[in-house]
């Protein structure tokens, strides 16, 4: 079998059961450590629930991911201006981030909208945003260049996250993350293989923990702004000390008040209907 993202042979480790019925293989490439299943024929049953009764750390993810990427984006992208979470899930995500100011919209082809409606893609005529986020999103691709591309088309900036394989092939195979239980993990990433991506869409690949960025933007040292005398308020972003801008010192505004009329103003208009 040869790697889907830098077609070198890949070679089988292991065999698990998806849904806990079906036995498949996992094989890892040689040249970038990228980790794939047999081919692939159990998504419909697996994606039955978009939201797996095993993601039982939607919310604490939520909560980190709100803290962190806010900080990424005031700190390495300041001037972004509206946003799109590909894959949002149930919108909590964009719901928590428009209540801090920042103009965030959902889309998932999978899952309802509960906390976000009326701010999904369909609902604006935009089709290109300042970033594009992917959480959680990148180890369910079948075919991860093509998909991967596709999403890079709403945005030249992605920040997404994706656990990384573990650098130990002993812990691969009991690794929580390949969660075949529920069959909807097929594809796993070293920071090699993303590397290897991001060469492909013509980006620069910046890390953070779980957290990766795709961008055409060279974030070097010298980037850092004066403006903050504080040494204590120093932000450290993908191995680099980086300070928010100056012009960001003024909190955002959050959206809640006005989707609230926003939405009013829709409810009113569709009761008239």
């Amino acid at each position: 079998m040869n790697c889907k993202i830098c077609q070198h042979e890949s070679n089988f480790i292991f065999e698990k059961d998806i849904l806990l019925k079906y036995p498949v293989k996992y094989y890892q490439c040689t040249n970038c450590g990228f980790l794939q299943t047999d081919k692939v024929f159990w998504l419909k049953e697996a994606y039955e629930n978009a939201i797996t009764s095993l993601d039982i750390g939607i919310l604490n993810r939520n909560e980190f991911l709100k803290k962190e990427v806010s900080n990424i984006i005031d700190i390495c992208f300041p001037e972004a201006e509206i946003f799109l979470d590909f894959a949002g899930g149930y919108g909590l995500f964009v719901r928590s981030m428009r209540d801090k100011g920042y103009d965030y919209f959902r889309q998932d082809y999978f899952c309802e909208n509960i906390f976000a409606k009326h701010f999904d893609l369909d609902d604006i005529s935009e089709t290109r945003f300042d970033i594009v986020s992917a959480f959680e999103v990148f180890e369910h691709l079948d075919e991860p260049l093509e998909e991967i591309e596709k999403i890079s088309k709403y945005s030249e900036n992605i920040i997404f996250s994706t656990d990384l394989v573990p650098s130990d092939n002993k812990e691969i195979e009991n690794w929580i993350y390949i969660a075949h239980e529920t069959g909807q993990h097929i594809a796993f990433y070293t920071e090699k293989s993303l590397q290897i991506i991001a060469k492909k869409l013509g980006k620069n690949y910046y890390r953070k923990g779980n957290l990766h960025v795709f961008t055409n933007k060279i974030f070097t040292p010298n980037q850092i702004d004066s403006a903050l005398e504080d040494q204590s308020k120093k932000r450290y972003l993908f191995g680099l000390i980086k300070k928010t801008p100056k012009k960001l010192k003024k909190k955002k505004e959050s959206y809640q008040h006005r989707d609230y009329l926003k939405i009013k103003e829709i409810l009113k208009r569709n009761s008239e209907l």
